[in-house]
């Protein structure tokens, strides 16, 4: 099971988190320089990762999985769904090895020193943006998710069946707790993907480019 840290931090000491830095490769110069001079940056989503028709830059599953459940009729029941469909997404690895600069034909990369800082700088300039995730992606075999057995009724079942289909992701994303959003196939694992999602109020489903020259501050350049 996924772990989140909670929404507030505010405790009765002083704590702190010794933080890596992340890396956004990109294939132009042009784009690196177009962010350290007014802050713009592209955010992807997963139907836009699907698309793509490179491999190694897409994964057509990207977002979807499955629940596998026994009902009390002794019978195992898989429901397939889509997850993140009103999410902005951005890639980024954790470490730059020549293997994952290829993948992504890298000339350059922004070196983002401070990452939960600069996501939520993004947040303010993203549409209907109220909530967001960030982490380390999980490479797994498949994207199934067997629940646990208190859970396994066919109650679940009618519940599911009745819903809407947005209103089944929300339930699928408590269910899972978003293992989805991070899944990614083993033969993706050199790419060592640290990956932000924000959450918008309405459905997401091309890039979108904005400008926040106020994150500018929490990265650095890096020329190949």
């Amino acid at each position: 099971m996924i772990q989140y840290s909670p929404t507030s931090l505010q405790q009765v000491i002083d704590w702190r988190i010794k933080r890596f830095p992340v890396y956004r490769i990109l294939d132009n110069v042009a784009w690196l320089n177009n962010f350290f001079d007014t802050g713009e940056i592209q955010l992807s989503t997963f139907s836009k990762f699907r698309s793509y028709k490179d491999e190694m830059q897409g994964d057509k599953y990207e977002g979807q999985a499955a629940i596998i459940f026994d009902g009390d009729d002794k019978n195992m029941h898989a429901i397939t769904y889509e997850a993140g469909i009103n999410a902005f997404i951005m890639s980024t690895t954790v470490n730059l090895n020549d293997q994952v600069i290829d993948d992504f034909k890298g000339t350059c990369a922004i070196k983002i020193n401070h990452p939960t800082l600069f996501a939520l700088e993004l947040s303010k300039k993203l549409p209907f943006v109220t909530s967001g995730l960030e982490g380390l992606c999980d490479y797994v075999e498949h994207r199934s998710k067997f629940l646990e057995k208190q859970l396994r009724t066919d109650n679940l079942l009618k519940t599911i069946e009745e819903l809407s289909k947005y209103k089944m992701d929300h339930l699928m994303n408590e269910l899972t707790q978003g293992m989805e959003l991070f899944a990614k196939h083993k033969k993706y694992s050199h790419q060592e993907e640290y990956r932000f999602i924000w959450f918008s109020n309405v459905p997401t489903n091309s890039t979108i480019k904005v400008q926040c020259p106020e994150a500018i501050e929490y990265c650095e350049k890096i020329l190949f």
